[in-house]
């Protein structure tokens, strides 16, 4: 599962972004980039750990997405001069005939009468992005009628973001792969999930949240933000999806919930070696608090407010889900009429 990366060949292409130094690199004749972790110390706020552990959150972030049956970046972990890194396959074939417009860019196209709509998104708040100004364009843009599903995959990444700790979709890492030959557009794959989990904790740190209720309820859930705001202030990504107030998050929470399988979660971040060749790549404390948190957020956010909303729309539901995965994992999940029975979890120790 880890790479040696030492000797690969440079492609000599270059990758913007603020998330960490980048090495573009060729595996087996194609085009990949290698991402760094990110150093801590010029950070405003002290932390306790040199870099970030970002190319771990990549990686499991990524392989989640691809869980859920989602198009995301293809990613391989391995290692770089003696650092954890994350590879990441450039879903352009290449860059001459293709593109992406990340949105960022497609915000900026001129619609008629677009203007004078916005006028009641203005933010003081050069951090966040205004959510309705995102609604807004979305639904007057052409480009997301002639794009199909690319106003779903805004909102389904909205949830899943949630559902990983995703804080960082921001208006540069989502967008549309443009054929610049035929000026053919389809959506890009999901990409840039460095920002998930919590990427700046030591292991002592992790250690101590798990060990306390509230405080790891709060890690997990309570305190978590997005990059969006409403009225100048940044949101709860769980909150907004449990106010039930917006049918495209509703329609996203009802496309993603019943594809979430906690068991498969589980085995993306298990089955990653705790070390290689020497070098440390994951302890067994951040993959119970990265395992803890999903299963959180899934229990007591997403899979109770999609109940609510079944609720509301007048439909009934009546399932029993059970894997049992590697002889290890048994996880039970009974609904009926509405209401959640049962929900059961056990890692068997065989």
């Amino acid at each position: 599962m880890i790479k040696n990366f030492n000797n690969l060949k440079e492609s000599g292409i270059r990758y913007g972004g603020h998330a960490g130094n980048k090495l573009g690199v060729v595996i087996d004749g194609e085009n990949w980039f290698l991402k760094f972790p990110k150093s801590t110390k010029d950070l405003l706020r002290k932390v306790d750990i040199s870099y970030t552990t970002s190319p771990l959150s990549e990686y499991i972030g990524s392989h989640i997405y691809k869980s859920l049956g989602i198009p995301v970046h293809e990613t391989m972990l391995g290692i770089k001069d003696e650092k954890l890194v994350v590879a990441c396959k450039d879903f352009r074939k290449n860059q001459i005939d293709y593109r992406l417009d990340d949105y960022n860019s497609i915000k900026n196209d001129y619609v008629e009468g677009l203007e004078k709509k916005l006028e009641s998104t203005s933010s003081s708040n050069p951090h966040a992005i205004n959510i309705d100004e995102t609604i807004i364009i979305m639904n007057n843009n052409p480009l997301f009628n002639r794009v199909a599903g690319l106003k779903d995959r805004f909102w389904d990444m909205f949830i899943v973001d949630a559902l990983i700790g995703n804080n960082d979709r921001n208006n540069g890492n989502w967008g549309v792969i443009v054929d610049n030959r035929t000026n053919e557009t389809k959506i890009a794959p999901v990409f840039d999930n460095g920002a998930s989990f919590n990427t700046k904790s030591s292991d002592e740190n992790i250690e101590k949240i798990l060990s306390d209720k509230e405080r790891f309820k709060n890690s997990a859930y309570l305190s978590r933000i997005c990059a969006f705001s409403i009225n100048d202030k940044i949101i709860n990504p769980f909150k907004y999806i449990e106010s039930l107030e917006n049918d495209e998050c509703n329609k996203a929470l009802l496309r993603i919930v019943p594809k979430i399988d906690l068991s498969k979660i589980y085995d993306i971040i298990n089955e990653i070696p705790n070390e290689y060749e020497g070098i440390k790549v994951i302890s067994d404390i951040r993959k119970k608090y990265y395992f803890e948190c999903i299963k959180y957020r899934y229990e007591n956010s997403l899979y109770k407010t999609y109940l609510k909303l079944l609720e509301k729309e007048g439909k009934d539901s009546w399932c029993l889900f059970l894997y049992i995965r590697k002889n290890r994992f048994i996880e039970i999940k009974i609904t009926t009429k509405n209401q959640l029975i049962g929900h059961f979890l056990y890692n068997l120790k065989i």
